[in-house]
C-alpha cells in the first residue's frame, strides 16, 4: 500500500498462499476496508487478479472486487476464524502442568522486549552525559553494545530459564545500569 487518502488505500497488493499449487495475487489502484455487520471485507477498485492453479496461470481484470471472509465459530472449520483478541487464552499455553516451550519462549521475549526501555533508564544519562562531555564520543558504540548485550541476555533467558528469566534479567540489568550511573555520573554531579 503506497498511501492513504480519506480512509481509502491507494495502490494495493494482496497475496494469498494455499500450498505451492494454489496461489493468488491481486493488484488494485485503490481499496477500502469495510465492516459489514461484523464481516471483514475489502473493496478493491480497478485492478488485476492473478490465479495460479497447478500448471495454469489466469488473469482477471476487474473494475470493482469485493472480498469477504467466511466466518466460523471454531478454528477447526475451513473458514476465517475471527474472534476478539483474547490474550489470556493465547498466553495460557505457556503456563500450567504441560507448558508449551515455544510459547514460553515467545512470552518471555515479548515481556523482556517491552521492559527494555524501563530497565535501561539509567543508561540514558550515562551515555548522554558521560561520554560526549568527558571523553571521545562513543555513545553510539555504547548504545549498540548495550542493546546487543540485553538482547543476548534475553535470548539466553528465554531459552534456558523462560519464567525466572522474565523477572531476573530486567532487575539485574536495571541494577547494573544504576551501578554504572552511580559510579560514573553521580560522582561528577
Amino acid at each position: 500500500m503506497w498511501g492513504i487518502k480519506r480512509k481509502i488505500f491507494l495502490v494495493i497488493s494482496c497475496f494469498s498462499h494455499k500450498g505451492l499449487a494454489f496461489e493468488s495475487f491481486m493488484i488494485a489502484q485503490s481499496g477500502q476496508i469495510k465492516n459489514q455487520e461484523g464481516v471483514f471485507g475489502i473493496e478493491l477498485r480497478k485492478g488485476d487478479a492473478y490465479f495460479a492453479d497447478k500448471n495454469q496461470l489466469r488473469k482477471v481484470h476487474f473494475e470493482t472486487l469485493n472480498l469477504r471472509n467466511k466466518l466460523a465459530f471454531s478454528a477447526k472449520k475451513d473458514a476465517a476464524y475471527l474472534h476478539s483478541h483474547d490474550y489470556v487464552s493465547y498466553w495460557k499455553k505457556a503456563f500450567g502442568h504441560h507448558p508449551d516451550k515455544n510459547q514460553q519462549r515467545r512470552f518471555t521475549q515479548a515481556i523482556l522486549v517491552s521492559l527494555f526501555p524501563l530497565a535501561s533508564l539509567f543508561l540514558i544519562p550515562l551515555f548522554g552525559i558521560a561520554n560526549p562531555r568527558f571523553s571521545k564520543n562513543l555513545s553510539y558504540v555504547y548504545v549498540l553494545l548495550a542493546v546487543g548485550l540485553y538482547f543476548l541476555g534475553m535470548h539466553v533467558a528465554s531459552q534456558d530459564a523462560p519464567i525466572s528469566g522474565t523477572i531476573l534479567l530486567p532487575i539485574v540489568w536495571m541494577l547494573g545500569a544504576y551501578g554504572l550511573y552511580r559510579r560514573i555520573i553521580v560522582r561528577f554531579y
